[in-house]
């Protein structure tokens, strides 16, 4: 039955205090328990940290170059993450027990019906009686949170260790705790006052934490499966939306910037990564709960008594916890059953039998049996439906999402990273094939930068969109998953990312097969390479002789292996590579093929056969120049100007550029005999053939020791003392083979 009355003191909150009080006893085992482990354990993590590492950061000799302002903020730091490491483990997941455990003793009631008929029988409305022993959960979880917090900070300024932005960075970790308490508390309530029976709650709470997250990873897992290019349109907030306890989790985790006070070992100031939540995630969380809170309060004032041990207490909510758990173990069941076996028909019945199967399991739960599993039927066919349009929708483009390209009137700018290949025999080519397209980058003290190249003028990026269309030309459609599908090792990675009129982004990013006919998309890719802006970022415009740091050859043969270098050039030597290496790679004849060896392969060919025509080629000798990074005040004007422009004049002025070396072509007949010349004068290093014996590259003459003869070098390498698994490797100096190294 169901009461109506209340207590004689309700209009002074007497109802709700008594709730709360009786509430408060009746959990007091739980709530001491969970109270004096998080007001104990987090200041005593904090102090055996301090103590752990005192040692450590307060010897200056440890320190050198740092001032002592710098070292105690990186001594916070450190008594800061292993705090967080501490919450995520040891506090994160008692406080998740300790709110199961609380609902389930303070809330259990509504599924008995002996027991939910004696609760609404008392002269107690059913707001108080609700509410009361739900801020009982809240104060006893947040509560301890924030004397374990506030404890901590103590413990630090007793030892002068700073935490960093001092106390704001706690507290605002604390506010971040006490939300998703609230939230994680209200999410379970929902469930106890909306279910029948304990199972059927645990169920309907489980499967909603864990459907949820899973729902989208496989819908973004299918998308990319079925769609070319297909970047993530899915919001990382979408995945723990309806799952406090992931976000929960993830508070610990994923990291937000915030100023934090700390320095630099010159003294200047940085920004650090600490957890916490975003404005918006902190607004999706209060309206979420508080929403929550008010349908649970509204729906248990018309929960009738008969409900208890009732399965169907709230229909809608469970075919939709039905729906959220069938699609996404169906999708996910294709999906991995689809990928073991490289078939569409496998794919399409593993959909059926998983969302099925699925769907079955849990009628069965919460009918206890199949006494009224026919009348499911028609919610499951809905269910295959969204299923079925949601996969004919990706069969045909997903909407025009595989064919569309903005209109070069919308776009603003357009960057790209194409593969590390030549699309054609050209010098600009041959340069795009070691390092073009990107600008690797450190400035500052601990900062580093990958730009791609990012394209502004309009007749480059309509270069860029005829790139992008002979892309498409590759995979027309009907799409699917799988069958015919390109092996991922005869494929190459294409990204473009362009930026719209109207601010938003457009990505898309393509694994595309490259075979010998393919001259439409080569010398597209050609176009794209030779544009100006897309040389620019290579660092070739700007090197001198100066710059190099050595030559190398190597050869691979089944017998033995060759490795000879040379990085102690002269000045002299240092200006003849590079001369030479100028006056072949700017000449006429210049033709560049050896980056295609590795991607173009015969249509329809297999990986095996690939592999096989590759080891073919593998006595080929190899001719390597090193080059050493370039400073910004090393490179050129435009390049100057370019580091200006994507690191601001501060950083800019103390950045370096990676400097890509380059492999010298068949084509270059003059360098490659200079190369030779260079590493013979300063020796060669040998390894062992298949027999164990030393041997010489082909064509180099040596005073390697003749079969039965003792090499001069075994006594040495007899005497020196290694470690097991230790490998000694001789050089040997060609022109008297005495060891060198």
């Amino acid at each position: 039955m169901t009461s109506t009355r209340s207590s004689r003191d309700e209009r002074k909150n007497g109802a709700f205090r008594r709730v709360f009080w009786w509430q408060l006893r009746n959990n007091r085992v739980f709530s001491v328990f969970f109270g004096l482990w998080t007001i104990l354990s987090m200041p005593i993590v904090t102090l055996s940290t301090i103590l752990g590492n005192q040692a450590y950061y307060t010897d200056m000799t440890n320190w050198e170059g740092y001032t002592a302002e710098s070292v105690a903020q990186l001594y916070g730091q450190t008594v800061y993450y292993n705090l967080l490491a501490f919450l995520r483990t040891g506090v994160f997941l008692v406080l998740m027990l300790y709110l199961v455990v609380y609902c389930c003793n303070s809330f259990g009631y509504m599924h008995t019906r002996r027991s939910v008929d004696l609760f609404h029988a008392l002269p107690v409305r059913r707001r108080p009686l609700l509410l009361g022993g739900y801020v009982v959960g809240l104060l006893t979880s947040i509560v301890p949170l924030a004397i374990g917090f506030g404890l901590c900070q103590v413990v630090c300024r007793a030892y002068n260790v700073p935490l960093p932005n001092a106390a704001l960075s706690l507290w605002a970790l604390f506010g971040c705790c006490a939300l998703m308490t609230f939230a994680c508390l209200t999410f379970m309530l929902f469930f106890l006052v909306t279910a029948g029976t304990l199972l059927d709650a645990a169920v309907s709470l489980t499967a909603t934490a864990v459907g949820w997250p899973l729902l989208w990873d496989v819908l973004n897992a299918t998308m990319n499966q079925f769609l070319p290019g297909y970047v993530s349109v899915i919001p990382d907030a979408f995945y723990t939306a309806l799952c406090p306890f992931g976000a929960f989790y993830q508070l610990f985790s994923t990291n937000y910037t915030i100023l934090t006070g700390m320095y630099y070992a010159d003294g200047s100031s940085i920004t650090a990564d600490l957890p916490g939540l975003g404005i918006w995630s902190i607004l999706w969380w209060v309206l979420f709960t508080v929403a929550l809170l008010l349908v649970t309060v509204w729906y248990y004032g018309r929960r009738k008594s008969e409900h208890a041990e009732n399965s169907f207490c709230a229909p809608v909510l469970r075919g939709a916890v039905r729906f959220l758990l069938s699609v996404a173990v169906g999708l996910g069941l294709a999906d991995i059953l689809g990928d073991m076996t490289n078939s569409n028909q496998v794919y399409f019945i593993s959909v059926l039998v998983g969302s099925l199967g699925t769907y079955t399991i849990i009628q069965l739960i919460w009918a206890r049996g199949f006494r009224k599993f026919w009348r499911a039927v028609p919610a499951y066919l809905l269910t295959l439906v969204a299923c079925v349009g949601f996969l004919y929708c990706l069969y045909t483009g997903g909407l025009g999402y595989v064919t569309r390209i903005p209109d070069l009137d919308n776009v603003v700018s357009v960057s790209f990273s194409l593969p590390d290949m030549a699309g054609d025999t050209s010098k600009e080519c041959y340069l795009a094939a070691h390092g073009v397209g990107a600008l690797d980058v450190t400035y500052g003290d601990y900062n580093w930068g990958y730009f791609n190249v990012e394209f502004t003028d309009a007749a480059e990026q309509s270069t860029v969109l005829a790139l992008h269309q002979a892309v498409l030309e590759k995979y027309p459609g009907p799409y699917l998953p799988y069958g015919d599908g390109v092996s991922q090792y005869s494929t190459v990675p294409i990204e473009v990312t362009y930026t719209l009129a109207n601010g938003s982004t457009l990505k898309r990013a393509y694994y595309v097969p490259l075979y010998e006919d393919d001259e439409n998309i080569f010398s597209c890719i050609a176009a794209v390479q030779k544009c100006d802006t897309y040389q620019l970022y290579d660092t070739f415009y700007s090197m001198k002789a100066d710059d190099l740091n050595g030559v190398y050859v190597s050869q691979y043969t089944s017998e033995y292996d060759y490795d000879a270098s040379n990085y102690e050039l002269t000045d002299e030597q240092k200006e003849q590579v590079w001369s030479t290496f100028l006056e072949e790679l700017n000449s006429a004849d210049f033709s560049y093929d050896e980056g295609r060896d590795e991607y173009i392969i015969e249509t329809d060919s297999e990986y095996d056969e690939d592999y096989e025509e590759l080891e073919s080629l593998a006595g080929e000798r190899s001719y390597y120049i090193s080059m050493n990074d370039l400073k910004y005040a090393d490179l050129n004007a435009e390049q100057q100007a370019l580091l200006v422009r994507l690191l601001g004049e501060a950083d800019a002025a103390t950045a370096e550029v990676y400097s890509y070396g380059f492999s010298v072509p068949e084509c270059c007949v003059k360098t490659r005999a200079l190369m030779e010349e260079l590493t013979e004068a300063n020796g060669e290093y040998y390894w062992y053939d298949e027999d164990g014996e030393y041997a010489a590259a082909a064509g180099v003459e040596s005073d390697l020791p003749a079969e039965g003869e003792t090499d001069p070098a075994d006594s040495v390498a007899a005497d020196a003392s290694t470690d097991e698994g230790d490998v000694v490797v001789t050089a040997f100096d060609t022109a008297d083979g005495s060891a060198v190294g």
